[in-house]
């Protein structure tokens, strides 16, 4: 069905077909060889070529003076990274000599807490001992004065932490 080829065939008329002698053909082509010959040629503008020496010169400068501006940019970058580094040595120090200063304060005020309370009391109970060898109820006030300081800083110890 579909699988041959149309064996009819189609044939048109052309009646409108115009009919040249040879002598007008002789003629036009006449004319346009004159016509070509009179216009003038159209000049060709002449394209400059650079020489390849020329292109890799101007290459080797183009790259001289970009490996110049990030040379430039570069050391502008490390005199700015430098400015930096300087300024943060100098709050490190500060601050280094801020918390030594601290932790000596703290330490000063440890050892100051660790020292036993009561000492002035103790030397007093001590030197009435010392002074009276067998009488030591003549000392049974400064002992008691004693025993209120140890209760008394005890107290203080325990509401303090």
């Amino acid at each position: 069905m579909g699988g041959s080829q149309s064996t009819r065939k189609l044939s048109v008329d052309n009646e409108n077909a115009i009919q040249v002698s040879q002598d007008a053909l002789e003629r036009i082509q006449a004319q346009l060889a004159a016509n070509q010959a009179a216009q003038p040629a159209a000049p060709v503008a002449p394209q400059f070529v650079p020489p390849q020496y020329y292109e890799s010169r101007r290459q080797q400068l183009d790259n001289a003076a970009e490996e110049a501006y990030w040379a430039r940019r570069i050391e502008g970058l490390k005199r700015a990274h430098e400015k930096i580094n300087s300024g943060m040595q100098i709050e490190y120090q500060k601050t280094l000599k801020e918390a030594n200063d601290l932790f000596e304060l703290a330490q000063k005020d440890k050892i100051a807490s660790k020292l036993p309370p009561c000492q002035e009391e103790k030397a007093k109970v001590l030197q009435c001992y010392s002074t009276n060898p067998n009488k030591s109820l003549l000392c049974a006030v400064l002992v008691n004065n004693f025993n209120e300081c140890v209760c008394n800083s005890r107290v203080a110890a325990v509401s303090a932490s």
